[in-house]
């Protein structure tokens, strides 16, 4: 025979709503790190400055 276990409190609404919350942190830190991403392969690093003096 089967035993059916309830908890008291209903059916997880909280689970969903930090499930959602993770998700669009998830979904904005993507945006972010692909943004970064593309602005540094299409150059927009700093370029290294490089000083040369010649003695006289």
């Amino acid at each position: 025979m089967a035993v059916i276990i309830e908890k008291d409190g209903g059916g997880g609404g909280g689970s969903a709503v930090l499930g959602f919350i993770l998700g669009a942190v998830l979904l904005a830190v993507a945006v972010v790190g692909f943004l970064m991403w593309d602005n540094y392969k299409s150059g927009g690093a700093p370029k290294a400055i490089v000083v040369t003096g010649q003695s006289k």
